[in-house]
C-alpha cells in the first residue's frame, strides 16, 4: 500500500477512465475489508485487483484503504463513496437484468394503441379476439390519428404505447418495426362504366375520386404524394372522415377509391364492388409499428407488439357478414 495519497486525476471528470468492475472491486473490498479474500471472490489476481485500486486512487485523490489489523480499513473518503458506489452497481444491475416475464393472464391496466382506419378491417378484431382470450383483464384503447395528435410526443411520454404507421419517414428516434405490405388497388360500384372495361392510366385521372379527409388542409395523402411525384394528380370529388363508410359511398356513385387490398378484400365478397388493379406503378403501401425507446424493455408493450404482428398474419375473414354473424 502506498504511503501517501495520490494526485486526483486532472482534466476532466475521469469517468471515461472508470468501469463498472472497478466499482465491484470497491465494493468488494469494503465488505471483505481483505485483498486477498476480495481478489477471490472477485474472481481476479491480486495484482489486478491493486490496479484497479491504484486507478481508483488517481481518480479520488484518496487512499481509500489502509493497512490495518488483519487487513485493511477504509478511510473517511472510501465511508462516504460507500452509498453512492452501491447505487451505482444496484442501478447497472436493473439496467443489465433481463426483462420481467410477462404473464398476460394475471396482467392488468390498458394499453394505448394509435392506427389509421384504412388497415385491413379485420385487424382490430383478430387483435381484440387474442387480447380477450390471452389477457381478459387488460385492456385496449384504440386512438385515431388525427391532425392534433402528436404522436411522438404521445409515445415518449408514455399516453400511447405503438403506432402503426405508413408514413415514409417516421421521426428517428422511434423504435420501428416492418409489419406489413399492402398492394395499391382501385374500387369502384359494379354499376360503374369503366367496371366493365380495363382500367386505363388516362381513364384513372380522368375519372374522380374519393378519398379520407386530410388530416388538415392541403396536406396530401400517401396516394397522391406517390402520384405527384410521378407528374399526377387526382380530382378528389369526396373526402370523407371515415374511410370504412367510402365503399358504401361507391356503390351509389362513379367515384373510385384507391386503396390497399387488404381493405377491399374486406368489401368485395359482400358488397355490389369492383377491384381492379392500379393502371399507374406505385409501390406498396408499407406499414410498421412505432414505439418509443423507454418502452424497449417493457413486457406488456413488448407483448402487445407480438399480438399485432400474430394478427396481421392471421387468415383474413372474407366479409362484414361473417363478423356480423360470428357477434349473434
Amino acid at each position: 500500500m502506498p504511503a501517501s495519497p495520490p494526485a486526483a486525476a486532472s482534466g476532466g471528470t475521469g469517468l471515461s477512465r472508470l468501469s463498472l468492475t472497478d466499482i465491484q472491486a470497491f465494493v468488494t473490498l469494503l465488505d471483505t475489508l481483505h485483498v486477498s479474500r476480495a481478489a477471490i471472490r472477485l474472481g481476479m489476481g491480486q495484482p489486478q485487483l491493486s490496479g484497479r485500486l491504484a486507478r481508483l486512487r488517481r481518480l479520488t485523490g484518496d487512499l481509500l484503504f489502509v493497512r490495518g489489523p488483519g487487513g485493511v480499513v477504509p478511510t473517511a473518503t472510501a465511508l462516504s463513496l460507500e452509498a453512492p458506489a452501491r447505487e451505482m452497481l444496484a442501478q447497472a444491475e436493473h439496467f443489465l437484468a433481463p426483462p420481467d416475464e410477462f404473464d398476460p393472464r394475471k396482467a392488468h391496466g390498458t394499453l394505448h394503441l394509435a392506427a389509421p382506419d384504412y388497415l385491413d378491417p379485420m385487424l382490430l378484431p383478430r387483435l381484440a379476439g387474442r387480447l380477450r382470450a390471452a389477457a381478459p383483464a387488460l385492456a385496449l384503447s384504440v386512438h385515431p390519428l388525427t391532425d392534433d395528435l402528436d404522436y411522438a410526443q404521445k409515445l415518449g411520454d408514455g399516453r400511447l404505447d405503438l403506432v402503426i404507421a405508413n408514413w415514409p419517414d417516421p421521426p428517428a428516434q422511434l423504435h420501428r418495426l416492418p409489419l406489413m405490405e399492402d398492394e395499391l388497388v382501385v374500387m369502384m360500384g359494379s354499376h360503374h362504366p369503366l367496371a366493365r372495361r380495363s382500367l386505363t392510366a388516362q381513364a384513372y385521372l380522368q375519372a374522380r375520386h374519393a378519398a379520407p379527409t386530410a388530416m388538415r388542409p392541403g396536406l396530401r395523402s400517401t396516394v397522391d404524394a406517390m402520384l405527384a411525384r410521378q407528374g399526377h394528380a387526382r380530382h378528389i370529388a369526396l373526402e370523407c372522415p371515415v374511410f370504412s363508410l367510402i365503399p358504401y359511398v361507391l356503390t351509389q356513385t362513379d367515384l373510385l377509391l384507391t386503396t390497399g387490398r387488404r381493405f377491399t378484400d374486406f368489401f368485395a365478397s359482400s358488397l355490389p364492388v369492383t377491384v381492379m388493379p392500379l393502371p399507374i406503378p406505385l409501390p406498396s403501401l408499407q406499414y410498421y409499428l412505432l414505439w418509443h425507446p423507454r418502452a424497449r424493455r417493457d413486457g406488456p408493450v413488448r407483448w402487445l407488439r407480438e399480438q399485432i404482428a400474430a394478427s396481421v398474419r392471421a387468415p383474413a375473414v372474407s366479409s362484414p357478414d361473417t363478423y356480423s354473424s360470428s357477434r349473434g
